[in-house]
């Protein structure tokens, strides 16, 4: 009765910030409160998206945040987690690297937090994107962008949205663990590994009243700083620079849908989606 009490009292909460009419549940910029989930190859995913503001005023804007948490239960095979250089006496008596060690294991867990507004005459919107992971080598890893997106209509089925971000990558500063004799230097405990832009486009069809697909492509790189796609060998963040995501979406209602998905991330990974607007 308590867990029933408490989605009821959730459940109207959101509510307070749904809008009277129906969103467009398949444009990647509309703000609407909503909570989604689904299940795939890279584990159990939670998203939603939070209304701050609703289109009133003379300037019609529309404010949101959104949350994701993938693979909520950390599931798959975990990447043994950078711990320092190992150091050893070699045959010939002297003392040098000998190999690595670890410390325990990379999570494959990773969250993110998006700010945005959108004018909703226009089509002309801006956005803060915060994903937090934790890389194998680095540790704890922020990748944190803001920048500008428009709404472009191409005939009456389809929609473009271009955004260009611009940010910067914050890693745990472990340089330490790369020479121990080295005097610590370190005040702040986190680095600034590199500074970035990301170019990325979404693309809506609606096929019918029901059916609609949505694909999005992005580009990453460095703009200072350890290279965005490099290995880590080599001196960078060994990062995937493209990725391509596809979904075919069908509306069950005009405020519930149900999503399959595909995307090049992670060696390519899918799955299944459900989504619920207040």
């Amino acid at each position: 009765m308590k867990k029933f009490t408490a989605l009821a009292m959730a459940a109207l909460s959101l509510s307070a910030f749904a809008s009277e009419e129906a969103p467009d549940m398949g444009n990647p910029t509309e703000v609407y409160t909503y909570l989604g989930a689904s299940y795939g190859s890279e584990g159990a995913n939670l998203k939603g998206m939070m209304a701050l503001s609703e289109d009133k005023g003379e300037f019609d804007q529309k404010t949101g945040i959104l949350f994701e948490v993938k693979n909520i239960f950390n599931e798959g095979d975990k990447t043994p987690k950078f711990g320092g250089i190992q150091y050893g006496q070699y045959p010939d008596g002297s003392i040098g690297p000998v190999g690595t060690k670890t410390k325990g294991y990379a999570s494959n867990r990773s969250y993110r937090l998006r700010y945005g507004t959108i004018n909703t005459k226009n089509g002309l919107g801006f956005s803060v994107d915060a994903v937090f992971a934790d890389h194998p080598f680095f540790g704890s890893t922020s990748v944190i962008q803001a920048g500008p997106v428009a709404t472009i209509p191409v005939g009456e089925d389809i929609l473009i949205w271009p955004i260009l971000y611009v940010g910067a990558v914050i890693m745990d500063d472990n340089i330490q663990d790369l020479n121990p004799e080295w005097p610590d230097s370190s005040s702040s405990g986190v680095d600034i590994a590199s500074t970035i832009g990301t170019a990325m486009v979404y693309a809506k069809w609606t096929i019918s009243d029901n059916w609609w697909t949505l694909a999005s492509y992005r580009y990453t790189m460095e703009l200072n700083g350890k290279s965005w796609d490099d290995d880590v060998m080599e001196g960078g963040l060994q990062m995937d620079a493209y990725e391509f995501e596809i979904s075919l979406a069908y509306q069950l209602t005009k405020k519930q849908n149900v999503r399959a998905y595909y995307s090049t991330a992670k060696d390519d990974s899918y799955w299944l989606e459900y989504n619920y607007a207040f």
